[in-house]
C-alpha cells in the first residue's frame, strides 16, 4: 500500500463524510441532476450545495457536464455507485 493510495482513500472518505454530500451522492444514484435540482432536494441553501459539489468533484466522487446553459452532475462510474451502496448497507447493518 503506497502513501499516495492511502492519501487518495482518505480524500474519498472525507468527501463522503458529510450528511449533505452523502445525500447528494444518493440522489445521483438515480441519474444525473442539475445543481438546482440537487439544491431543491437537499435541505441546504444553494451556496452550501455548490460548496458540497465542489468537494465531491475534488474527491472525484462526481463528474459534471455542461449542456447549453445547464451543468449536470452524475456519478463517475459503477465503482462509486457500489461504494455508496456498501456504505449505506454497512450503516444499516
Amino acid at each position: 500500500m503506497t502513501p499516495a493510495l492511502l492519501d487518495r482513500a482518505v480524500t474519498v472518505l472525507r468527501g463522503m463524510a458529510y450528511e449533505h454530500r452523502l445525500h447528494i451522492l444518493i440522489l445521483l444514484q438515480d441519474g444525473e441532476r442539475t445543481a438546482g435540482e440537487l439544491a431543491a432536494a437537499v435541505p441546504a441553501d444553494h451556496t452550501a450545495v455548490a460548496h458540497h459539489l465542489r468537494c465531491l468533484l475534488d474527491a472525484r466522487l462526481v463528474r459534471r457536464q455542461r449542456r447549453g446553459r445547464n451543468v449536470f452532475y452524475a456519478l463517475p462510474d459503477e465503482a462509486t455507485r457500489d461504494l455508496i451502496t456498501e456504505v449505506l448497507r454497512h450503516a444499516a447493518g
